[in-house]
């Protein structure tokens, strides 16, 4: 059940004064003391004469993280009465706790994430005015900053993470400016209340659907709740499939287009009296092995529920999918089940521009979309990375694609996708899809923040899911207990129905927050919240996968 934070009294009179700026702190990015440890741009110093504000932030301040970089971190404020609180909590570390420690731009003496609503709207001086976005997401730098262990853990559990701001009109700031709320848009969304949905109310789903509907809200903090949505929306699905709609096809034909990607044509052993043609943007799901515990999703090249084409890339890390595809599987013979027909990845039809980037078997998302783009008459480019030339999957398919809409980039030719140029100079209503490597989706993901474009114009078709995968098996070494994390489930998730209370904060594998060790098994570590010399021994739970069996220590 959620609690709702004391929230701020909407009646009062507006504009009104609620603060005044002590400091207005800048700093660029400094090199990490610890070894491994990413450089930071948290040691900030406070400034005697009047800063310039921009759209990104004050003159003189930088932030490491590409993400970190977006409009909606311009400043970032910490309530200073958290430093008296922390130094009597953790008095052997008290020389720590001292304005602008927590890397804040903006000190001051009475706003807290308690009185703070998102949306707000705030003038700071004479004409620089701001809006509040959302409640910073503190990662594990903090612990090693302060030398305390669970500092980022107990800023989520106790309502001490600060929150930021996006640049409405810009100007400058200096020591002494008043600070003026002109407009409240959102009083029962306290940072507060947002905070208690992030890191403490799980599973509200009620209340995260009305979060997301805040326009205000961060897209960062946004994002991460659609994300949870979609996992619930998931789990239901998951528990309400039934074998009935599982169908046997046969595979009839695998062709080699590439040294690496093949051509696979199956067709149903029950076929439909009417067939449903493959919608642009559509997949479908297979499972592979006696006990049917491998689960893999497949863009459809062409055909429809009868029969259909997949392009299916021969992983080199492969434990069983596609490998059993290439290597095993017998045309005319293998018969496999296959989940229907699903697009979950269809053409925005109010964008004036459509962008597609591939990477790879990547490119396999996107034949049914530029055939429905051609036919729409609609404006669109295609980006596609390539090895080489002899890479180039489905040639005869993509020949029907008009040479100005598309763009090769062979990296055996020193070629590479200027992720920068190709997002920058897009008019603002364009639509950006993305389907290749992690490497590719990480890219364009921390551009497209950095260059303030909205999340919803951004949208990825990755080869596997962020998250899911196959399913492992986890030994909890102090209770002797044995978990299974389902393909649709994260270690996170599990370890908190078993009770274990794991701290999280971005839950894409950025923070490090809620990493758990352990002392066996195989890790498929994802995210970067992690130090290279923590991997042998460590794992990120929101993204990280065991391989089989691990042991974990808790």
């Amino acid at each position: 059940m959620e609690t709702k934070n004391a929230v701020p009294n909407d009646k009062m009179v507006l504009p009104h004064h609620i603060d005044t700026l002590l400091q207005i702190r800048t700093g660029m990015v400094q090199k990490a003391a610890i070894k491994d440890l990413e450089d930071s741009g948290i040691y900030k110093t406070p400034k005697s004469t009047p800063v310039k504000v921009g759209l990104l932030g004050c003159e003189g301040d930088e932030r490491y993280y590409p993400p970190h970089k977006g409009s909606d971190n311009a400043l970032l404020q910490y309530d200073s009465r958290h430093y008296l609180k922390w130094k009597s909590e953790l008095p052997a570390k008290s020389h720590f706790f001292v304005p602008g420690a927590f890397g804040e731009n903006l000190v001051t003496e009475k706003m807290s994430e308690e009185d703070v609503c998102i949306g707000d709207v705030i003038r700071i001086g004479k004409d620089l005015v701001v809006q509040v976005t959302k409640p910073r997401a503190p990662c594990y730098k903090l612990d090693m900053k302060f030398e305390t262990k669970d500092i980022s853990a107990r800023c989520r559990e106790l309502h001490r993470t600060g929150w930021l701001y996006r640049m409405l009109t810009p100007g400058s700031l200096m020591a002494g400016d008043e600070i003026v709320l002109i407009e409240r848009m959102n009083p029962e969304w306290t940072v507060g209340r947002v905070q208690n949905i992030m890191w403490k109310d799980l599973k509200n789903e009620k209340a995260m659907k009305e979060l997301v509907t805040v326009p205000e809200l961060g897209e960062e903090i946004k994002e991460m709740i659609l994300k949870r949505l979609a996992k619930f929306e998931r789990v239901r699905s998951s528990k309400q499939e039934d074998a009935s709609k599982w169908k046997s096809y046969r595979l009839m034909e695998r062709k080699k287009e590439t040294p690496r990607i093949a051509k696979f044509i199956f067709e149903s052993e029950t076929p439909d009296e009417k067939p449903i043609l493959a919608p642009p943007g559509s997949h479908v799901r297979l499972k592979i092995g006696s006990d049917g515990k491998l689960t893999r999703a497949y863009s459809i090249v062409s055909g429809d529920s009868n029969k259909f084409t997949l392009g299916i890339a021969l992983d080199e890390a492969s434990r069983g999918g596609s490998k059993f595809l290439h290597h095993e599987a017998i045309p005319g013979y293998t018969c496999l089940p296959f989940n229907g027909i699903k697009s979950d990845f269809p053409i925005i039809k109010d964008a004036t521009k459509h962008i597609m980037i591939a990477g790879g078997v990547g490119i396999t998302a996107f034949i049914l979309i530029t055939d429905e783009l051609r036919a729409q008459g609609a404006d669109f480019h295609l980006y596609y990375s390539i090895r080489s030339a002899e890479d180039i999957a489905f040639k005869e398919l993509l020949a029907k694609i008009p040479k100005q809409h598309i763009t090769f980039a062979d990296t055996s030719q020193s070629q590479r996708l200027d992720i920068q140029h190709i997002l920058n100079s897009a008019e603002p209503s364009t639509h950006f899809y993305i389907c290749g490597p992690d490497r590719l989706l990480s890219a364009v993901n921390s551009t497209a923040q950095a260059l303030s474009i909205p999340s919803s114009q951004i949208h990825y078709e990755a080869f596997s899911a962020s998250t899911t995968g196959d399913p492992f098996i986890v030994e909890l070494s102090e209770s002797k207990k044995k978990v299974e994390v389902k393909e649709e489930q994260t270690l996170l998730d599990v370890l908190r129905e078993s009770g274990l209370d794991i701290p999280s904060s971005c839950e894409v594998g950025n923070c490090g927050s809620c990493r758990v060790s352990y002392s066996s098994g195989r890790v498929e570590h994802r995210g970067t919240g992690l130090l290279k010399t923590e991997k042998g021994s460590m794992m990120l739970s929101c993204v990280s996968r065991g391989v089989g069996v691990i042991t974990v220590d808790l």
